[in-house]
């Protein structure tokens, strides 16, 4: 995942009261995903587990499985068709559903570890990386 790509994507969410979270998605992971994605945003919901293995926010996003996959690595971000879910994983993980992977958590992530179930989550901004020159 270069930081150079063209596909590269900068994720800001907000966690209220308690900071922010960015990450890299990048749109040649799942395309079509990441568009409805940036269509629906901004949006937000409550922080719910899974086992911590990752965390989630319900979605107003409907889309089916694009080069789906099952195993993740701490600190990836992905979207899972199946719940209509935004996915932070907290650890590796192998999933039982599969999952529509989108990027990596850049910072924010021990914001992430120490969330609560019912935190409130909101997707700000989805904007083009900044290139240095």
């Amino acid at each position: 995942m270069s930081a150079e790509s063209l596909s590269e994507l900068i994720l800001t969410a907000s966690v209220y009261g308690k900071g922010q979270i960015k990450a890299k998605v990048f749109k040649h992971l799942a395309p079509v995903t990441l568009s409805k994605i940036l269509r629906a945003v901004p949006f937000g919901g409550n922080a719910n587990f899974f086992e911590r293995n990752f965390a989630y926010i319900l979605t107003p996003v409907v889309t089916g499985e694009e080069k789906p996959r099952k195993e993740f690595k701490e600190a990836s971000l992905a979207f899972m068709p199946a719940g209509s879910m935004l996915c932070f994983f907290l650890q590796n993980t192998r999933s039982y559903k599969p999952m529509n992977l989108l990027g990596e958590i850049q910072e924010g992530f021990d914001l992430l570890r120490n969330l609560k179930r019912g935190d409130s989550i909101r997707i700000e901004s989805i904007v083009q990386a900044q290139t240095l020159p």
